[in-house]
């Protein structure tokens, strides 16, 4: 029986301390690949939120210019009620703004060190 058990643990596979380092860093190359990945992806849809915010907003501009005979909003107060809900808020810590000459409003977005900024229309978006 002690000798069949000693056969037995004797001629047991296992993986190899080199097969081990192989697997160790096949994973350590897979994770450095994947992490910007998930990164980008978070602030592709930071940057993507912040897109759609200015656009409710160049929305709610377009039509208190229509309303004011082309006048801009001196602040996003002036169009929390009449022309939006509430103040749009997010991603995270981003912050809204309008002002702008009178002849072009600007709404402008700043998140993660970023600011985005639109006039009237979003073709004129920038990217700083």
């Amino acid at each position: 029986m002690f000798n069949r058990l000693c056969y037995t643990l004797k001629n047991r596979k296992g993986f190899t301390l080199v097969e081990l380092m192989v697997v160790v860093v096949i994973i350590g190359i897979l994770a450095a690949i994947a992490v910007p990945l998930y990164n980008n992806s978070q602030q592709t849809a930071e940057r993507r939120a912040v897109e759609a915010n200015l656009r409710i907003i160049d929305g709610a501009i377009s039509q208190y210019q229509a309303n004011n005979s082309g006048g801009n909003p001196t602040d996003l107060a002036a169009l929390v009620g009449t022309y939006l809900q509430s103040t749009p808020t997010g991603p995270g810590s981003a912050t809204y703004s309008v002002g702008g000459t009178p002849l072009r409003g600007l709404v402008s977005g700043t998140v993660g060190g970023k600011t985005f900024s639109a006039g009237t229309s979003l073709s004129s978006t920038m990217w700083d």
